[in-house]
């Protein structure tokens, strides 16, 4: 800005401030019977315990105004910036108190609201978008780390299971002639030929049939076609062939790497069911409290759940462009909660990124609130013990604009799958991403086979 006189700068200041100056009362009226603006006061009460030394009263008040705001949880979108924000908050505290995998979780939800309406950084909230971003990438990096210890790397990457029965499930209802759907049918139809696994490409609404068990149908008029997936994902699990694991990818996913396996995926992430914990940490309840945290530690190496859903996370939470799914009861059960989700009524009925809002309150909201210091003293997990989160380039990376928008990981060469989350199909841009994706693996299938044949 060219240097002004000091009247102009006061007039500046004066004009960002009236720009600023959001009336929550605007923003966020009245719906349901809760008072936002009365709530913005408590939360930031609640949060200033903090600064008077008392981090559990202010843990305890911050969790409290939470779960009024998300009791039921849809009654949280009739103020979005106030639910992220209270969920932030819960974080902070958290990390303050060395918790880290569940101030993660706390991160994740609140990106829930976030994804509906945006970061606006002039807000009347304790919320900045920029902080809230770093906070979910360098917590879910130190939490990597912890998982890491379970992750078995050894495998070849062209690993197959002997007698093993995979698919890849993929929507792709666009005009027969868009470019994403020509090349999105090839790429899959490539990868799953290489290696001998089955695929499922749904190219129209009315091929994905009823679930009369899960009380799915995509006719419904409720269910918006991102929904579309867990219908045919639950069809898939119950076909003649009786896969045992299936992969769904979005129609912009691209495979990328052709001589990886999904069999070298699943054996990362699911041949150690064992959790990786932290020792208990010392607490103010001292004796008590670390033999509670003993005790956590001790049931989890114990534990023999099988893992059934493997999924990407990035910094902001859920990115369900691709996930694996075993097939089993528990993954059965899961996609007919998900789909009947109870957040898709009132001021959440139509908000943006519904799939993956139901997704993550599905799996995580329950057991982010569920507060036990015992169990976050070994850093116990959060997300269900049949839940693995993968590494992004084991998964899914993306492309540039969206890694950079969401502090997350870029496609490098190596990395499984490209997504392409956040790029409109009919934009040139994007198109000309689409077609790079499918050069490129094509050109390294030409470069596997050429090897193959070569000996």
């Amino acid at each position: 800005l060219p240097l002004l006189g000091g009247g102009q700068q006061a007039e500046v200041a004066q004009a960002q401030h009236q720009k600023c100056d959001i009336d929550i009362a605007q923003e966020c009226p009245i719906i349901s019977g809760l008072d936002w603006e009365a709530f913005g006061e408590a939360l930031y009460r609640a949060r200033s315990q903090v600064y008077l030394g008392d981090v559990e009263e202010a843990l305890r008040g911050v969790h409290e105004l939470l779960a009024v705001a998300t009791t039921p949880f849809h009654r949280a979108f009739e103020c979005p910036p106030a639910a992220a924000a209270t969920y932030f908050a819960l974080a902070q505290i958290l990390g303050f108190q060395g918790r880290l995998r569940r101030a993660l979780a706390a991160v994740q939800m609140g990106f829930v609201f976030i994804r509906d309406k945006g970061f606006s950084e002039c807000t009347p909230w304790p919320l900045q978008g920029w902080d809230m971003l770093l906070a979910g990438r360098n917590l879910a990096y130190k939490v990597r780390q912890l998982d890491a210890e379970a992750v078995d790397g050894r495998a070849p990457r062209g690993l197959r299971f002997q007698g093993a029965r995979l698919a890849v499930v993929t929507v792709c209802a666009y005009a027969e002639d868009e470019p994403v759907r020509v090349l999105s049918i090839q790429n899959h139809e490539l990868y799953t030929q290489l290696h001998g696994y089955d695929l499922h490409m749904f190219t129209s609404q009315d091929q994905i049939l009823p679930h009369a068990e899960g009380r799915m149908d995509v006719h419904d008029g409720k269910h918006m076609a991102f929904f579309w997936k867990v219908n045919a994902v639950r069809n898939i699990l119950d076909h003649p062939t009786g896969y045992d694991w299936v992969l769904w990818a979005d129609c912009d996913a691209f495979f990328m790497d052709p001589e990886r396996t999904l069999d070298s995926i699943i054996h990362m992430y699911t041949s150690n069911v064992s959790v990786p914990t932290v020792p208990p940490r010392p607490s103010a309840a001292a004796g008590a409290a670390e033999g509670a945290g003993s005790r956590a530690a001790t049931a989890l190496a114990q534990d023999t759940t099988p893992v059934s859903l493997l999924v990407a996370v990035d910094s902001t939470g859920i990115n369900n462009g691709v996930w694996m799914l075993r097939n089993d009861d528990w993954s059965k059960q899961f996609l007919d909660r998900w789909w009947h989700s109870d957040i898709l009524q009132g001021a959440g009925e139509n908000h943006n990124c519904s799939d993956q809002s139901t997704m993550q309150h599905q799996l995580l909201q329950n057991r982010a609130m569920s507060l036990d210091a015992a169990w976050d003293s070994v850093e116990g997990p959060i997300w269900p013990l049949e839940v693995r989160v993968v590494a992004q380039e084991h998964l899914q990376s993306f492309h540039q604009a969206t890694a950079i928008t969401v502090a997350s990981r870029e496609w490098e060469d190596g990395d499984f799958i490209r997504h392409h989350p956040g790029c409109h199909y009919y934009k040139e841009p994007c198109q000309q991403l689409f077609m790079q994706a499918a050069s490129i693996f094509e050109d390294k299938v030409r470069a596997l086979l050429q090897r193959q044949t070569l000996g």
